[in-house]
C-alpha cells in the first residue's frame, strides 16, 4: 500500500473485525456511541469506517450503520481467488497497515473486534483457547487474527463478546 495515496483528512478510524456470524446490532452500536463518547462527539468531524467487507456478520453490520450515517467506508475485501486460504490474514493486515498510515496522518484510531466462538464444523483448532488467561474459548480465526494485530501494531483494541456467549 502506498502512503501517498490515503488522504490524511480523517479525523477518526474504525477498523471493524468481527465474525461471520455476528448478529447483535446493539452491541455494535453501543461500542460505537461508546467511542464517539470517549473521543468528545464534537472532535469526530471526519469518521472512516476500515471493513473487511465479508458479504454477512459484522463487518456488514458495521457497514450498513456507517453507510446510514452518511459516513465514508474504505473496504479491503479479501482476494481469495488469487491468494486462496491465505487472503483474509493478508487483508486482515492490509488493515491494519491503512490504520497505521491514518494513526500517523494524525487520526485517532481504534480497532473494535466483535468476538463469537469459532463455527468451523471439524475445525482442528478447536481446543486451543485464544485469548487466555483472561477468556477462556477459540473464536473466529479471522477476527482473532485481524485483533492480534492490531494490537502488535499498538492500535487501541476493545473486545466485543457476542452476548450469547458465556460471561467470562
Amino acid at each position: 500500500m502506498i502512503a501517498e495515496l490515503i488522504p490524511a483528512s480523517f479525523s477518526h478510524v474504525v477498523l471493524i473485525t468481527g465474525s461471520r456470524s455476528w448478529s447483535d446490532e446493539k452491541s455494535m452500536r453501543k461500542t460505537f456511541n461508546d467511542a464517539w463518547r470517549d473521543w468528545g462527539a464534537k472532535n469526530v468531524t471526519r469518521p472512516l469506517l476500515i471493513s473487511g467487507h465479508c458479504h454477512e456478520g459484522a463487518d456488514t453490520m458495521a457497514e450498513r450503520l456507517w453507510r446510514a450515517a452518511g459516513f465514508q467506508i474504505r473496504t479491503f475485501p479479501a482476494a481469495w481467488t488469487a491468494q486462496s486460504r491465505g487472503a483474509g490474514f493478508q487483508r486482515n493486515q492490509e488493515m491494519v497497515d491503512a490504520a497505521q498510515v491514518y494513526r500517523d496522518a494524525g487520526a485517532q484510531v481504534l480497532c473494535t473486534a466483535f468476538l463469537d466462538f469459532c463455527r468451523k464444523p471439524g475445525c482442528p483448532k478447536r481446543r486451543h483457547e485464544q485469548l487466555m488467561p483472561h477468556t477462556p474459548g477459540h473464536f473466529s480465526h479471522g477476527t482473532i487474527h485481524c485483533r492480534s494485530r492490531a494490537r502488535a501494531a499498538g492500535i487501541e483494541t476493545v473486545d466485543v463478546f457476542h452476548p450469547s456467549l458465556p460471561p467470562f
